[in-house]
């Protein structure tokens, strides 16, 4: 059940994020085009979207990341806890309890900002900076939760699927 909870995480985010970039590249494309058309002239906002949509989906896709456990790792740290009995698994603990850790502080930081910021206008005039910064405390959710998913996969994982590891 975990393992299906931790596969429909990772595929959601990555779709929303694909979706997000998708988008952002047409506008891209679609500013382009509009530019060489003298009465238009292009988007005046394209780029202000397309950096708020890149930092979305890269925050949403975060969360896809954190469900799988394919966040960045140190190599050496691998190294040594492979030598320990148990120590690859203690060390996935440890990491999804400090993404934990962080992801909450995102959170409720990210929704302090976005609170602060609720009255600030944007450069894109429909949105005001605290909707942009609402990306913090819904990442920092969608995060931690994913996290701990992954957390709890590892808790229950068998031993058994060491042995076909060939990492």
């Amino acid at each position: 059940m975990l393992k299906k909870i931790q596969t429909w995480i990772d595929r959601l985010t990555t779709a929303v994020a694909s979706i997000l970039l998708a988008v952002m590249f047409l506008v891209l494309v679609a500013n382009v085009v509009l530019r060489l058309i003298p009465a238009v002239g292009g988007f005046k906002w394209y780029m202000e979207f397309s950096q708020y949509a890149n930092v979305w989906a890269m925050l949403i896709g975060a969360a896809g990341v954190a469900a799988m456990g394919t966040n960045l790792q140190v190599e050496a740290v691998d190294s040594i806890a492979a030598k320990i009995p148990g120590g690859e698994k203690i060390a996935k603990i440890i990491v999804d309890v400090a993404l934990i850790a962080f992801y909450c502080i995102l959170a409720y930081s990210g929704g302090e900002l976005s609170r602060k910021a609720v009255q600030k206008v944007s450069t894109m005039r429909q949105f005001t900076m605290g909707q942009v910064y609402s990306i913090f405390p819904v990442a920092g959710v969608l995060c931690a939760v994913s996290a701990l998913v992954h957390l709890l996969v590892t808790v229950t994982e068998k031993k058994d699927k060491k042995e076909g590891s060939a990492e």
